[in-house]
Order: structure tokens, then sequence, then C-alpha cells
């Protein structure tokens, strides 16, 4: 296995903090190598990242379904994305890729020996096809496996994306497919959850507090030199000067073609708080308090 395929960056964080953001803007790097949907629909056949190397072939074109036309919408929900942007060789979540090699959606500190070997010749075989050398993934679940990640890639690097909560909270309430979402910490989906009588308000609340506290039981261990922490809110003022940084922490070389397409993105600043009202803003902060305040949002 290549020294760089050894040392992969991983993106975590809450749902809705921006992950995917930061996810596809260190793929915009040339020398990134990435999971795609084809890798997701196939994810034994190392081959099919070989695509991700048209895609780097025609910069414009990709720039334009991975960020819309404005290049600000790194995420689409409340509509079906066009023929043309779902063919198109994307940076997704690849839960598939962790299922065929035996890893199911648990906190675990420690892989089989199966389980490590398969999940490491996935990513070598992604990094080989792709014409890339560092592997980049973004998966939500990964916040609860980072100690698995650890044991298989002893080198590995994460960049935690953190948000304010009351956003998030703001956010996932309003994003099409929440209220079926099953949640690990519940054991339901948010449906269930108010079928039960439970405040929406709370499930929302609950949802960034418990993905928080497992990134950072996550992380308890983890040399803090391997670690890269950026906020939401500093990435949509300025996405070149603090992506550029995390770049470099990635292994990616900050060039002046990256930083002009870094500088390009314009990730516009959500602030839905406001929104919630008062009884459902108190309801968050309650709920979040403490951990607003740990984090420095309060």
């Amino acid at each position: 296995m290549s020294a760089a395929a050894e040392r992969p960056v991983f993106v975590i964080g809450p749902a809705r903090s921006g992950t995917t953001l930061v996810y596809k803007a260190l793929c915009l790097h040339p020398r990134a190598a990435w999971f795609s949907q084809y890798a997701r629909r196939l994810p034994s056949l190392a081959p099919v990242a070989v695509l991700n190397r048209f895609a780097a072939s025609r910069p414009a074109l990709r720039d334009r379904a991975w960020f819309g036309r404005d290049r600000s919408n790194a995420y689409v929900y409340g509509r079906r994305r066009r023929l043309a942007e779902r063919a198109w060789p994307m940076p997704v979540e690849a839960e598939p890729v962790y299922r065929s090699c035996g890893i199911p959606e648990e906190e675990l500190d420690r892989a089989a020996d199966d389980q490590r070997a398969a999940l490491r010749r996935r990513f070598e075989g992604l990094r080989r096809w792709s014409g890339g050398d560092v592997v980049v993934a973004k998966r939500v679940a990964n916040n609860r496996r980072i100690g698995l990640l650890v044991d298989v890639f002893p080198d590995a690097r994460f960049v935690v994306v953190l948000r304010d909560g009351r956003d998030v909270a703001a956010s996932l309430s309003r994003v099409d497919w929440w209220s079926d979402c099953h949640l690990w910490w519940y054991g339901g989906t948010p449906r269930d959850w108010e079928a039960g009588g439970g405040d929406p308000w709370e499930c929302c609340a609950r949802h960034w507090l418990a993905e928080v506290e497992a990134v950072e039981r996550g992380l308890a261990t983890v040399d803090a030199a391997r670690v890269r922490r950026v906020r939401y809110e500093e990435v949509v003022e300025d996405p070149s000067g603090v992506l550029g940084p995390v770049a470099s922490f990635a292994g990616l070389e900050v060039t002046a073609g990256y930083a002009a397409a870094l500088a390009s993105l314009s990730a516009p600043r959500r602030v839905p708080t406001p929104a919630l009202g008062v009884t459902a803003l108190a309801t968050v902060e309650r709920l979040q308090g403490d951990a607003l305040v740990r984090l420095g949002y309060a």
C-alpha cells in the first residue's frame, strides 16, 4: 500500500454542518482521490474510480455539477438533481464501501482482520485508479467509528467541521430527508419521535448534540496534530483563506490554480436561527447550552 494511501483524510461532523462543502472543496484538488456515486453503487469494483480523472479534466463542467451555476450550492435538497448532474462523477458519502468490508454503522474502536484488510484494499484501489494520491472521504457515520478508522489507518487525519448547533437544528427541520432519517441515538426516526409525543425541536437539538459528543469521544485519543477543526461560519466568510490551510493540513499543496478554485466558491451565509421562534430557540438552547459554550458559540 502506498505511503499516501496510508494517510487518508476523513471529513467528519454533524449533518448540516457544512461537511459536504468542505469535502467537495478538498476534492477539487487534482491530487485528491474520492469516492463517487459510481463507487457507491459498485463498491467492490475499483476501476470505476477512473471516472474521477474524467471529472478533473473538465473543471468548468465539474464545478457546475458539484456546486451549481453560481458555485454556491454544495448540497441539493427539495428537488431531484437533473440527469446530467446525477451522471457527473461527484464526491459522495459512500456507506456501501464500508458495508462491503463488513463494517456496520456503529461506534467501533477496532476492526477485525478481514475488515481491516478489505477497507485498506478499497482505499488503495481508489487511489490507484483515480490518479490521485491523497484519499479524502466523508461519511456522517464515521463520526461514530473514528477509533476503527485509526485502527485501520494509524496515520489518518481528521478534518472536523463545526457549526452553531442552533443553526443546525433549524436546518435539519427544513431538509426533505430529515423526517425519515434513522437516528442512531434514539433508535427511530424524527417522525417516530413526534408520533410518540416528542417535541420536534428537541429531536433536532439532540441529534446535533449526540453527533458532537460522538466526535469528541472518538478523537479523545487521537494525536492533536492529526486533527484540524474548522467552523462553517468562517468557511462561508472566506472559503479560500480558511480552506487553503485545511488543504495543506491534508497534504494537498495549495497551488495558484487550486487557490483560485477555492476563491471562486461563494457559499452563502445562512443563519436561520431567528426562524426558530422564541419557544423553539429556548428548547434548543436548553439542551445544547453547555456544548455551545464549550465550542465557543455562546
